[in-house]
């Protein structure tokens, strides 16, 4: 530990593959969901050029602005791209239902994890800040798994328009929930988006290293450190608790 803990009011959760899983496999199940539509509407599909795309798409907001993708047009742009035409308004509508409905099938809570937020609860200001382009599958999903009324606000980067490491996110939480980012801890995965992101806002930040990632970035001799490292959400109040 390297703050004291009894400085902290709010702590900030990213979502997935911090309070719920977002592994391989999950992203394997919607790209084989979205491959079966894609098939269904219009034919045979090059699956390794789609998996390129899908990727491309997943990486582009890290760069450059770090503006959010708008998934209709990400959507309608793979659509050109595999079939050198673009989809009708009603089959761009079926594949994000696609899309939607089977990222809230992949997402399951943790045993703990809910029992966990009704403990921090108790003593802490607790918010949700979440890189997702669809902002009602994050709010549905949250709903499905139970824990969205333990969040005083929820902020997510499809409704900001930029994601992680972008400071507005991070200013449009503060501003939601009157938080001073000095006594903010951000909990997260994304060494880029999480860590420096928090970090840079001047908030403090615990990494977490439980699951496989999905976005892997390169660390560099500027980076910020974290204040805090977990092999396990768990340790999260142990750490707090032994800190105050």
């Amino acid at each position: 530990m390297t703050f004291p803990t009894d400085q902290i009011c709010t702590i900030l959760f990213d979502y997935g593959n911090t309070l719920v899983p977002f592994s391989h496999e999950a992203l394997a199940r919607l790209d084989r969901a979205l491959e079966a539509a894609l098939v269904h509407h219009f034919g045979r599909v090059d699956r390794e050029q789609m998996l390129r795309i899908r990727e491309a798409d997943r990486l582009a907001p890290y760069q450059g602005e770090h503006r959010e993708n708008d998934p209709a047009e990400v959507t309608a742009n793979m659509v050109q791209r595999l079939y050198g035409r673009r989809p009708s308004p009603e089959v761009l509508e079926d594949l994000l239902r696609v899309r939607y409905e089977t990222f809230l099938e992949v997402i399951e809570l943790p045993a703990g994890v809910a029992p966990l937020l009704e403990r921090l609860g108790r003593r802490y200001a607790l918010g949700l800040i979440s890189n997702y382009p669809d902002a009602a599958a994050i709010r549905h999903s949250l709903r499905r798994v139970g824990i969205e009324a333990h969040f005083e606000a929820v902020v997510i980067s499809a409704e900001v328009g930029y994601i992680k490491p972008h400071p507005r996110i991070f200013q449009t939480a503060a501003e939601q929930m009157r938080l001073d980012p000095a006594t903010t801890l951000l909990v997260g995965d994304n060494w880029l988006g999480d860590i420096q992101g928090a970090k840079r806002f001047g908030m403090k930040a615990a990494w977490l290293r439980q699951y496989d990632l999905v976005e892997v970035f390169p660390t560099g001799p500027e980076d910020h450190q974290p204040d805090l490292v977990l092999e396990h959400l768990d340790e999260l109040e142990a750490h707090l608790v032994n800190g105050r």
